[in-house]
């Protein structure tokens, strides 16, 4: 019996060693489970806080980018009230000077109706003296009445004119026999590349014009232009430079020109050629 009973006891041992080592397997892979899904969630986690980071960012950024684009629409609307109460101030001065001068019109207007009225009173009394004298007279006559009309002075200044802005020409080197203007259509018959002159945005909204020659040195195996001065001038230096600067972009087929003389005419009703 009591062997029978030894072998049960650890029989039952056994089994209860194998069960609590099952259960701890089964413990361990839970806490495996466990331990990676906490891992899961915690790189989620950092994932959202990037991205809310990220977005942020990319919010401050844009509202940076409006605060700027706000502040440069304010500052164009002061541009254009200041340009808008500088224009009010000159047509204000154009027309007190339009009505100075209407003024001096009518006191010169005045001054000569005075001085002709003085012309025709002097002319009855001229003729009077003339029908009173008899037809033999002695050898000396009596002096006559002489009135000789002034013209009237302004008091003031009549207003200044807009002086135009001009540049001295510059004198390109000169060959023994230089060659004549072409026009501008002719010249780009002899080139291969051409680009037109701009017309400054400033000449133009300060209706500044003008015409000129332009000279322009040619590199006959290449064709390419190794230089361009203003033989002429437009009588405005930002018009020259936008000249100069478009023919030193010609390039003219080789061999054909050596110097070519281009006039230029910059008008506010057309292109400058």
């Amino acid at each position: 019996m009591s062997a029978a009973t030894s072998k049960i006891i650890v029989i039952l041992a056994f089994l209860c060693l194998m069960i609590a080592a099952i259960f701890g397997l089964l413990g361990s892979y839970k806490v495996d489970a466990l331990r990676t899904e906490v891992a899961s969630a915690n790189a989620a986690r950092d994932a959202a806080e990037h991205r809310r980071v990220t977005q942020e960012t990319e919010l401050k950024a844009r509202e940076t980018g409006v605060a700027g684009e706000e502040a440069k629409i304010a500052e164009a609307e002061n541009r254009a009230a200041k340009a808008g109460a500088e224009l009010a101030q000159s047509e204000k001065e154009k027309t007190e000077l339009q009505t100075k001068l209407q003024e001096k019109q009518n006191e010169i207007a005045s001054l000569q109706k005075r001085i002709d009225e003085a012309g025709t009173t002097g002319k009855p009394s001229q003729k009077l003296a003339a029908t009173s004298t008899p037809e033999k007279q002695p050898t000396s006559t009596s002096p006559s009445l002489e009135i000789k009309a002034e013209p009237a002075e302004e008091t003031a200044p009549p207003p200044r004119q807009p002086k135009r802005l001009k540049t001295a020409p510059v004198t390109p080197p000169q060959a023994a026999n230089p060659p004549a203007a072409m026009s501008i259509s002719s010249a780009k018959a002899l080139a291969v590349y051409a680009p037109l002159p701009d017309y400054p945005r400033e000449a133009r909204s300060r209706r500044i014009t003008g015409s000129g020659v332009c000279v322009v040195s040619v590199d006959p195996g290449t064709g390419n232009v190794t230089e361009a001065l203003m033989a002429q001038s437009t009588g405005n230096q930002t018009l020259d430079k936008a000249t100069v600067s478009a023919f030193r972009r010609w390039v003219f087929k080789p061999g054909k020109v050596s110097t070519v003389r281009i006039p230029v005419d910059f008008t506010l009703t057309g292109a400058p050629y």
